[in-house]
């Protein structure tokens, strides 16, 4: 499991995410933090951020195409992927604060099987020198026997490689 959690921190070092970590992993859960700046203003990056069809992989997608992805900056609303022959909630939205933080009910892919509760947070904040500095925690929390740890490295690469994408100016 350690070798598996510093081989994706690795990687997402790699990719260019200023700090990615497992910060705790259990069979009951995990916390995931990432960390990046981007070259675009916070306000710029919101808009960014609203639109996962720019900078999420659709790699990670159920449909495979980012391009199907959907999500609006009102509590309440979904994370969703809408395709013909399917759509998929990847999370619900629970807090918007435009600019600053957006926390979401994400159960992503593997995830959705497992019942945990998992809220994904990201702030934005103005960053030293210009840009935005991007915060992100996923923290995962489900029951006994349920093999969490054994996602924590899977899933980290997966946010991870969210955060870098989402950090990139357009």
């Amino acid at each position: 499991m350690q070798r598996s959690i510093l081989t994706s921190t690795l990687a997402l070092t790699a990719l260019g995410i200023a700090s990615a970590e497992v910060v705790t992993a259990s069979d009951t859960g995990f916390k995931l933090k990432h960390e990046a700046v981007s070259p675009l203003a916070p306000d710029a990056l919101w808009e960014r951020l609203m639109e996962p069809s720019e900078w999420w992989d659709g790699a990670h997608s159920y449909s495979g195409d980012a391009a199907n992805l959907s999500m609006e900056d009102s509590a309440g609303s979904y994370w969703r992927e809408d395709w013909e022959g399917g759509s998929v909630i990847h999370g619900q939205i629970l807090t918007v604060m435009k600019g600053k933080q957006l926390v979401l009910s994400a159960p992503f892919g593997p995830l959705h099987a497992t019942g945990a509760e998992c809220i994904w947070t990201i702030i934005l904040a103005p960053a030293e020198g210009g840009g935005t500095k991007i915060s992100s925690t996923h923290t995962v929390a489900g029951s006994e026997g349920t093999g969490l740890q054994e996602l924590a490295g899977p899933v980290d690469f997966v946010m991870g490689n969210g955060i870098m994408r989402l950090a990139e100016a357009p």
